[in-house]
């Protein structure tokens, strides 16, 4: 969004251009006709290293580059992006589970108590029985290893260090950042609230 408002600003000079914060507010108080989950997020490209970019991490089921061309084209409901959001990383903190739906972006949030891979699969078994949930691509974290256990759903793993790979769960994930900041317990949070913030963002 910085970019591209600069970007006009240096090819419309005579024109008045609003700053990125107020277009954001905008967005947010619906003056502007646009969602902010329609906004693509910016993501900061970090050096590549040996330490950061192994390419030998073993993939935790079936590799996203099995994922059938019919998920990768969103032309089918019902396959969804997971992820995790933390709040303090310490002991005893609860985190949230996000879910983002490929073809509509619907979005579904779930506090949990810890993010212990027993504890996620409980919680995915549960909406799998609430909701319509064909397939589900995670990150290849371990505390999405026992996904693959699953036999209700198809479950693929995006390869190490791609968030872009579950763009539309990263985007959600980057918006809802803006209620549940990082290094805030998120112990407080309740359901209702985690709820709202979801509303918001739809």
């Amino acid at each position: 969004m910085d970019s591209f408002v600069q970007t006009y600003k240096v090819n419309h000079p005579e024109e008045v251009v609003l700053s990125t914060k107020t277009i954001y507010r905008y967005i947010k108080e619906g003056v502007l006709a646009i969602k902010p989950i329609d906004l693509p997020k910016m993501v900061s490209i970090r050096k590549r290293s040996k330490k950061v970019m192994k390419t030998n991490k073993k993939t935790l089921g079936k590799s996203i580059e099995e994922r059938p061309e019919y998920i990768n084209d969103r032309s089918e409901f019902g396959h969804w992006e997971i992820d995790l959001v933390l709040g303090k990383k310490t002991k005893g903190e609860a985190v949230m589970l996000t879910l983002v739906e490929r073809q509509t972006r619907y979005a579904l949030g779930v506090k949990l108590e810890d993010k212990q891979s027993q504890t996620i699969n409980r919680a995915v078994t549960h909406l799998i029985s609430q909701y319509p949930i064909a397939s589900i691509t995670a990150d290849n974290g371990s505390e999405f290893s026992l996904l693959s256990n699953l036999e209700a759903v198809e479950v693929y793993f995006a390869h190490p260090y791609s968030s872009h790979e579950r763009g539309k769960n990263e985007n959600f994930n980057g918006l809802l950042r803006e209620y549940v900041p990082k290094g805030v317990s998120l112990n407080p949070l309740t359901s209702e609230e985690l709820d709202n913030y979801i509303t918001a963002i739809k």
